[in-house]
This record gives C-alpha cells, structure tokens and sequence, in this order.
C-alpha cells in the first residue's frame, strides 16, 4: 500500500456515505455492486480534489478525502443515483488529517475530519436525513444541516429521472439536451425542475459549498 503526502495542519474533507438499511435491500448483492461501479467511474475521472478516492470500508459504507468542496455534491447526486431507489446517506467532514494521506484508498488516515465524519454518520442513522455536514468546534453550520435537512425532504422520493434531470441542471446543461437524452419533452424537464424546487436544492449545494470553503480558508 503507497502512502504519500502529510496535510498536518490543513483543512481537508472526509466524505462518508452508507447505504440505508442496507441488511434489508432485495437483491443486495447486485446493489453493492452498482455501487463499486459508481464509485469507480468517480475514481476514474481525472481530477484534483479527490485526494484519497473512493473506497468501500465495511461492505455497505465507503469514504474519500478531498482537498476542495466543489465535487462533493454532484458526486453524491450521482451515487444516489446509481443504486436508486435504494436511499444512501452522506456525511461531510472538515477537519484536520494528522497522518500522510493514502493516495491509493481511503484507509488507514486518521484525524479529527474523520472522527465529525464517523460521529456525524452514526447521528444520521437516528433521522430520516441524507445528508449532514460536521465541521470543528466554534464554526456554526446549523443553518447548512437545515438546508440539507430540506434538501433530503425532496429527493427522499425521487425517481432517477429526477436526479438525471437535476445532475443536468448543476452541469448547466440545456434544458433541450437533457429532454433528448432523457427522451422526454423540453416542457416535462421544466415542469420537473419546478415541481422539485430544484434551482433552489441547487443554490442550497452551492452556497453551502462556498460556506465550506470559507471554512477551509479557500476564500
């Protein structure tokens, strides 16, 4: 296993995700596998911010570790997507890392970004949400986990349509070429983006990723 690179003293993010009821999914083991095929494909696109890629940890729960927050949103979307209608949670960790960063997998790290991770998933587990962001003492992020809180509210029900409908929206995609590639009518997107208040889940992600990343001193 290669270990490369220390981060003391930084801000980094620790994304973890867990499958929701997962002892109970039909058909399980095809779920876990769309799941490592998800994962991979994000693992697979070139990019900066994914310091420690996406990493399976217990059979229904995996982690990464990002150096930006830009990402994080969309590529929950699209693994919320891939195992659909099978729900998954995510967690949002800011913190320091206090050992070198494992480019290989998201294991062996340790640090307090892990720790609000994990502690931040276990208290997910108690609600009925998708998502909660953690960040150190002192730094307020309540009115961000009641945004996600609103957020998890609407897509609870999705169907997949929605979620490529909404990907589409975030990619600035038009709304003619997600009509063709969904085969439906432009006025069935724009009927859809309304319907699921989706301009506002989208300027929800985004200020919420400004306001990480004033955390982490990016701004």
């Amino acid at each position: 296993m290669e270990i490369m690179g220390k981060t003391r003293n930084t801000q980094k993010i620790v994304v973890v995700g867990d499958l929701v009821a997962s002892r109970s999914i039909p058909g399980r083991s095809a779920v876990q596998n769309e799941l490592k095929a998800a994962l991979k494909g994000l693992n697979g696109k070139k990019r900066s911010d994914l310091l420690s890629p996406y990493t399976i940890t217990l059979g229904d729960e995996f982690q990464a570790v990002f150096c930006g927050a830009e990402r994080i949103f969309p590529d929950a979307l699209r693994i919320m997507r891939a195992i659909h209608p099978v729900r998954i949670r995510f967690s949002f960790g800011i913190g320091r890392i206090d050992t070198p960063i494992n480019r290989k997998q998201a294991i062996g790290m340790d640090g307090p970004a892990f720790h609000l991770a994990r502690t931040a998933i276990e208290g997910l587990k108690r609600t009925k949400n998708l998502f909660v962001l953690a960040a150190p003492a002192g730094i307020d992020v309540a009115l961000a986990n009641g945004s996600l809180d609103l957020v998890s509210h609407l897509v609870r029900k999705w169907d997949r349509n929605q979620f490529d409908m909404l990907l589409g929206a975030f990619d600035r995609h038009p709304v003619k070429d997600i009509a063709v590639d969904l085969g439906v009518t432009d006025k069935a997107v724009y009927k859809a983006v309304e319907a699921g208040a989706m301009k506002t889940i989208i300027r929800i992600f985004e200020e919420i990723t400004l306001h990480i990343r004033q955390i982490m001193g990016d701004v």
